[in-house]
């Protein structure tokens, strides 16, 4: 038996002392999960086994709709790519029309945080928060192209920026002005957002 294995037994039991036992069994089920996807975060990070999870394991919520998360729902409500990332391109929503931000310019410009080769973001793929009903974090591979060619390589999108004007135009952010257009994900919104009072655009430039 592994040692990820002989853990989660533990747990298994300890819980079946503690709660009820289907309580117990699900709680243990959720654990040997997360050892199996992210055994070092789980065992050596504080947080909950939920904190894991991938969206393979929600059956319903945002987490399953394929994009993957706002940086400022992750980076405690700033607008800017974690560490160990870089910007890796970006699209535009050409028609916006809600009451968030960017709302008096009608377009936003998303841009992706991609992992940089050779760093791992904690945890790997999974929802944002821990929850279902957030998008996904460090799950697509994919990458636009459009900003930092010097950077080789494709990796996994961890999150996504949104600023108000054309990155090619913003220093720091080294982008051209390739265009691509995404009005899918003009309806796309974060709490975090609606709240920025000042843009944070220079973070992801190498």
């Amino acid at each position: 038996m592994s040692f990820a294995e002989r853990l989660a037994t533990a747990v298994g039991s300890l819980l079946e002392r503690r709660v009820s036992r289907r309580s117990a069994l699900n709680r243990a089920a959720v654990a040997g999960a997360a050892l199996s996807v992210a055994p070092l975060h789980y065992l050596i990070r504080p947080g909950t086994a939920w904190a894991v999870i991938g969206p393979g394991s929600c059956s319903s919520g945002l987490c399953t709709d394929g994009y993957t998360a706002f940086c400022c729902e992750i980076e405690h409500g700033r607008n800017v790519c974690p560490d160990g990332c870089y910007v890796g391109g970006w699209w535009m929503c050409t028609s916006y029309g809600g009451s968030g931000l960017c709302r008096a310019e009608g377009v936003r410009y998303y841009l992706d945080c991609n992992r940089l080769p050779g760093h791992g973001f904690p945890g790997g793929c999974q929802c944002a928060n821990g929850t279902c009903a957030e998008r996904r974090v460090d799950c697509n591979v994919f990458r636009y192209g459009q900003c930092n060619p010097q950077v080789a390589g494709v990796t996994e999108v961890v999150c996504r920026l949104m600023i108000c004007q054309d990155p090619a135009g913003v220093a720091g952010l080294n982008c051209n002005g390739t265009v691509a257009v995404d009005n899918n994900t003009c309806n796309h919104e974060a709490g975090c957002l609606e709240g920025l009072a000042v843009q944070l655009p220079g973070g992801g430039g190498i």
